[in-house]
């Protein structure tokens, strides 16, 4: 499983030139499934996210202080398959590491799921599965961090 997280000022997801989902301070999140992973890899990756300190003290403007729930931050996530993507040979992306349809998408409704369970449902929120998407999002820091639960 891979996730590229990102900590933004705002954040949307367009499907179909109607804005579907948006959120104010948090993460947005690209987030691949490959063919190897498992529900444990899921847990893995959802417990780094909530956990990973990656806001300021408000008192002391400290940095790496505190993580998205003691930041009151949402989190706005979206399935990426192309995270998977191999470009070793030609010009043509290789998908074939990235896990197919419905296991894809069953493993990121589990990964949404964790998410929510400790956040709450009102607080993750995300893109529709399987559509072309526009994304918009305005990076703070700029912080951006690759998270593999391989690695």
């Amino acid at each position: 499983m891979r996730i590229v997280l990102q900590k933004v000022s705002q954040a949307s997801v367009t499907v179909d030139s109607q804005i579907i989902s948006t959120i104010k301070h948090g993460y947005m999140l690209l987030v691949g499934i490959s063919v190897d992973d498992t529900i444990e890899d899921i847990k893995k990756l959802s417990n780094k996210v909530l956990t990973l300190r990656l806001y300021e003290n408000e008192d002391t403007q400290t940095i790496w202080k505190h993580n998205i729930k003691d930041a009151k931050g949402e989190i706005l996530s979206v399935s990426q398959f192309t995270l998977y993507a191999k470009t070793k040979k030609g010009t043509k992306p290789d998908f074939h590491l990235a896990q197919k349809g419905e296991i894809a998408q069953n493993l990121y409704n589990e990964f949404l799921k964790q998410l929510r369970d400790e956040m709450g449902e009102d607080k993750v929120k995300d893109g529709q599965f399987g559509a072309m998407m526009s994304c918009g999002l305005t990076n703070e820091g700029p912080i951006t961090i690759i998270l593999d639960s391989q690695n």
